[in-house]
Order: structure tokens, then C-alpha cells, then sequence
């Protein structure tokens, strides 16, 4: 009971987060545009399991989060994301380099259909 109970909290949050990095996304012009890779690199970073729990996140709240970390990595530039693959070594730069695979995949539009 207890540990479903801080799944479905935890889904909650993320969905939150999620339109929270939609959010940026959208508003990257005008105001956190120069912010959002320190958003990514959080999450890169705690998904790696560098966090003061060193646990990661649960597959499930990653699935939730995961479309607004996509929007994180569309509001990135080039010389942000050059710059977090530069300061991240080894676990974190191969995660940011397959999650930037899966949003040129699977999120950015581009073009017609």
C-alpha cells in the first residue's frame, strides 16, 4: 500500500514537472531560454544516480516526466548542449547523448507530413 501510494505521489509530480519544462520550452525567447540545459543537466544527473539518494528515478515517474525532458532538450542550443556533453563524463554524457536520439526521434517536428 505504502510504496503504491508514493508511486501515484510521485506520478503526480512529474506530471507537474513536465508541464513546468513544457512550459520553459515555450517560454525560452523571452525569459529561460539561457536556463534550460541547467534544468536538463539536473535531470541527467539525477537519473544517473547522483542524487543524495543515489537511486535514480523510478522507471514509471521517468516515463511520465519524459516528454517534458524532451521539450528540455528541444530548448536547448547547440552550444548548450556542447557544453553539458563537455562537462559531463562518462554515464551522464552517454545519457544525454541517447536522450537527445530519442527527442530527434520520437518529439521534434520537421516539416510538412
Amino acid at each position: 500500500m505504502f510504496a503504491s501510494f508514493e508511486m501515484e505521489k510521485g506520478i503526480t509530480c512529474a506530471c507537474f514537472l513536465w508541464r513546468i519544462y513544457e512550459e520553459l520550452r515555450q517560454q525560452k525567447k523571452y525569459v529561460f531560454g539561457h536556463h534550460c540545459f541547467k534544468f536538463l543537466s539536473i535531470y541527467i544527473w539525477i537519473s544517473c544516480g547522483y542524487s543524495p539518494l543515489k537511486t535514480g528515478i523510478k522507471r514509471e515517474v521517468d516515463k511520465t516526466l519524459r516528454p517534458g525532458v524532451y521539450a528540455l532538450v528541444d530548448s536547448c542550443s547547440d552550444k548548450d548542449l556542447q557544453y553539458l556533453h563537455t562537462v559531463f563524463g562518462g554515464l551522464c554524457r552517454n545519457y544525454l547523448a541517447a536522450l537527445k536520439h530519442e527527442s530527434d526521434l520520437n518529439f521534434k517536428y520537421e516539416g510538412k507530413v
